[in-house]
């Protein structure tokens, strides 16, 4: 290619480095990414910072470091094909000087590719408005309890009652006793006093009778003994009147009731 016939018309445009610009010269040559002209590229690229000085612009240090680095492998390109040495480095016959600027090319333009990509979503995402979080509070229906049915409210309120009566009662201890049974051994604890009043099947056990340790993790796991084995459907809670004190409740197996 005769330099002075296709010199390119380089625009001043604002590179973010090197990589960019030689990029910027490969697109415009037309020439393949992994068979760099290394006479062209380096003199379309020498010619883009001579028209920098020219222009009394300040030329970055990377800028002049690629600059060198291209004279490098311009002059081994031109070196016969056999084993050299420059400035303390070898490099064997067959290896393509140019393999390490590739490399980096490649690498970057794929960075490029993956920042074009983050725009353009950025872009996109910038056409949805996110509207601040209403209070709803007014539209929210609340179904009314069937009688006897206990709310969460309800069972949170018994839990702090009990939790406050057992702190003036004696001090809770939050060490974990070895006699202290986990959440599993808890339901059947339960379910066991359950058994106990099997005869009366209508009978009920007040919530407070579960809490007669004073410690806080068997308040803990025995409440969450009591949450598993509603949502395993084999005991509930009930309330006879409003406010009042919070019961539990077996639910018998069909088998079982047929019994009696």
């Amino acid at each position: 290619m005769n330099n002075e016939t296709n010199e390119l018309t380089i625009q001043l445009e604002s590179f973010e480095g090197p990589l960019d610009l030689l990029l910027h010269l490969i697109k415009e040559l037309k020439v393949d990414i992994f068979d760099i002209p290394m006479v062209e590229i380096t003199n379309q690229y020498f010619h883009y910072l001579q028209t920098m000085q020219e222009l009394r612009l300040d030329i970055a240090g990377d800028y002049l470091l690629m600059a060198a680095t291209l004279l490098e492998i311009k002059s081994r390109m031109l070196l016969p094909k056999k084993e050299i040495e420059i400035e303390d480095d070898f490099y064997e016959e067959g290896e393509d000087p140019r393999e390490e600027l590739i490399n980096q090319l490649l690498e970057y333009k794929r960075i490029q590719e993956a920042a074009k990509v983050l725009k353009e979503m950025e872009i996109e995402r910038g056409d949805f408005f996110t509207k601040l979080p209403a209070d709803l509070d007014s539209y929210r229906q609340s179904i009314p309890l069937s009688p006897g049915e206990v709310s969460s409210e309800d069972l949170i309120t018994a839990l702090q009652k009990m939790y406050q009566k057992l702190l003036r009662k004696t001090p809770l201890s939050a060490r974990l006793n070895q006699e202290e049974s986990s959440v599993d051994q808890t339901m059947v604890d339960i379910l066991d006093k359950f058994d106990q009043l099997k005869k009366a099947k209508h009978a009920t056990i007040p919530f407070t009778d579960f809490y007669e340790i004073a410690t806080r993790t068997h308040i803990v796991t025995t409440f969450l003994a009591m949450l598993e084995l509603v949502r395993e459907k084999k005991i509930y809670f009930i309330q006879d009147v409003t406010y009042g004190d919070i019961l539990l409740k077996r639910l018998w197996e069909d088998a079982d009731e047929d019994e009696s």
